[in-house]
């Protein structure tokens, strides 16, 4: 095939600027240039004349916890609740569609948009689920509400101890009020029957749906919990050609073990779905982060993450750490200097808090920031409410962390931002007054940055000559309309190894 007549961007040497032609052969990239790649021809080729349409890298959604968000479809939707009655009203709604014995769950809700103000309590859901075992997440997926019956069913009283990166919310007389914030939550979800791999593969073809329509052909699948179940159904789906975007699939710190014993590395895998970093949790999220000025949770201690990167490191295998605040960061980079992995490209996800000093050692132990662009505008308004004035500057920085030379790959950290349309993000990393960066550098943060950081950048990114022919084509140039709506763009079509996935040509 030969796309014809376009403005194509590789963003790889020639940057920004639009060649007009480019040739797939083989699900690859084998020419790009001018009309000389009409010269490829021939009698089987298809040219497709693109009248001046745009075409880009397919976008590589670094962090999204696309199994999550897929289960959560299945769940009751409470995105844009507006109190805790409209809550009930969405859960006895859903009850309805269940069979017996099976729990309720409920995702979606923001605190700070509730009337109340504050997290539900089990009391109040209790009026809505009766026996049946309910909880519901908010959508940052560090909060968690278990009614009566499910903190019954995980043993929850008021003599369980608080466990270590976590805490169980009790009413005055200790009694345990139904809220579960960070690892506290494992001790429902410990309990909770396991969604079979079936469900979890209708999950995922929903999530991919919604990624490949903005763009997105890779994609780091993070992970909350230690399923093996989520790789399975990968690989199934890669195996009977459902697989339409490229997976690069976090496993959690409790696979670690299995993990290295089985013999895995970095990059181990196919083209379609490859074992990525080990993840674990070093602090918690909004006002939980750990801080050098004080407070905040430590879902793994300093000790814990040292001897976890060790034994990763030696293993081959990555790690990627849940690191907002300062200290979190700190500890990262300490546990991978006594490591001595400095060739996996361990990364910091999130890094949104991180000072001078911290962007240099960053540089300097070879790690990858992995960064969500939106939290640049969340940041200014919540470093008000969570974070020191001393720490404002330091927030989201994405000029100061490229310039010290830490590769900086963006992701959408799906459910957390509903919509992973990278182009809002991209935006806004542009437009910060702080710390903007160029629309060039915002791109590659958004393709061949995702790729460098589960070790792909020599396949994928780009669009240079022997690069996979994964790619996105739009009606027009967004770069050049400057009447255009960021966060309405959409792909016309979006190619993975030319082969279309979405959209038409």
């Amino acid at each position: 095939m030969i796309l014809a007549r376009g403005r194509i961007r590789t963003l790889g040497r020639t940057g920004l600027n639009p060649q007009s032609h480019l040739a797939v052969a083989g699900g690859k990239v084998v020419a790009v240039g001018g009309r000389e790649v009409m010269a490829l021809r021939g009698p089987r080729t298809r040219v497709v004349d693109l009248a001046g349409s745009a075409v880009l890298p397919g976008f590589n959604d670094a962090h999204a916890h696309v199994v999550y968000y897929g289960l959560t479809r299945f769940a009751a939707d409470l995105s844009g609740a507006r109190g805790i009655d409209d809550i009930l009203d969405r859960l006895k709604a859903h009850a309805k569609r269940l069979k017996p014995g099976e729990w309720l769950l409920g995702m979606g809700y923001r605190t700070d948009e509730l009337t109340e103000r504050r997290q539900p309590n089990s009391s109040e859901l209790d009026r809505a689920t009766g026996d049946r075992p309910a909880f519901i997440d908010e959508r940052g997926g560090h909060a968690r509400v278990a009614n009566s019956a499910a903190l019954a069913a995980a043993s929850i009283t008021a003599e369980t101890a608080n466990p270590h990166g976590g805490r169980i919310g009790r009413n005055v007389n200790r009694a345990p009020n139904g809220l579960l914030l960070e690892a506290a939550m494992r001790l429902v979800a410990d309990v909770q029957p396991k969604p079979a791999v079936e469900r979890r593969i209708e999950g995922v073809l929903m999530a991919q749906e919604l990624l490949v329509s903005r763009g997105v052909t890779s994609v780091g699948a993070a992970v909350n919990r230690g399923f093996a179940d989520d790789l399975r159904g990968f690989e199934r789906l890669a195996c009977e050609g459902r697989l339409k975007v490229r997976v690069n699939e976090f496993l959690s710190w409790e696979l670690l073990e299995a993990s290295s014993g089985l013999g895995l590395r970095a990059g181990f895998g196919g083209a379609m779905v490859r074992a990525g970093p080990i993840k674990v949790f070093v602090d918690g999220g909004a006002e939980r982060v750990a801080m050098r000025s004080g407070g905040g949770v430590w879902r793994t201690t300093r000790e814990e993450l040292r001897n976890l990167v060790a034994t990763a490191s030696a293993a081959g295998l990555q790690v990627a750490a849940h690191a907002i605040g300062d200290a979190a960061i700190e500890a990262m980079c300490d546990a991978v200097e006594a490591s001595g992995g400095t060739d996996l490209r361990h990364r910091v996800e999130h890094c949104t808090i991180c000072p001078p000093d911290l962007q240099v050692r960053l540089a300097r132990l070879g790690m990858v920031a992995v960064m969500q662009p939106m939290a640049a505008r969340f940041s200014r308004v919540a470093s008000t409410i969570f974070f020191p004035v001393r720490d404002r500057a330091d927030l989201a920085p994405h000029r100061r962390l490229m310039k010290a030379g830490v590769p900086v790959a963006f992701s959408s950290d799906l459910p957390v931002s509903p919509d992973p349309n990278p182009w809002p993000g991209i935006r806004v990393a542009v437009d910060d007054p702080v710390n903007g960066i160029s629309l060039l550098a915002a791109l590659r943060a958004y393709t061949a940055a995702g790729a460098y950081a589960s070790f792909e950048e020599h396949v994928k990114g780009t669009l240079e000559p022997g690069m996979l022919a994964d790619l996105q084509v739009y009606r027009g140039d967004p770069l050049e309309d400057e009447d255009v709506r960021w966060e309405e763009l959409r792909p016309r079509a979006v190619l993975l190894g030319g082969a279309r996935v979405y959209g038409s040509l």
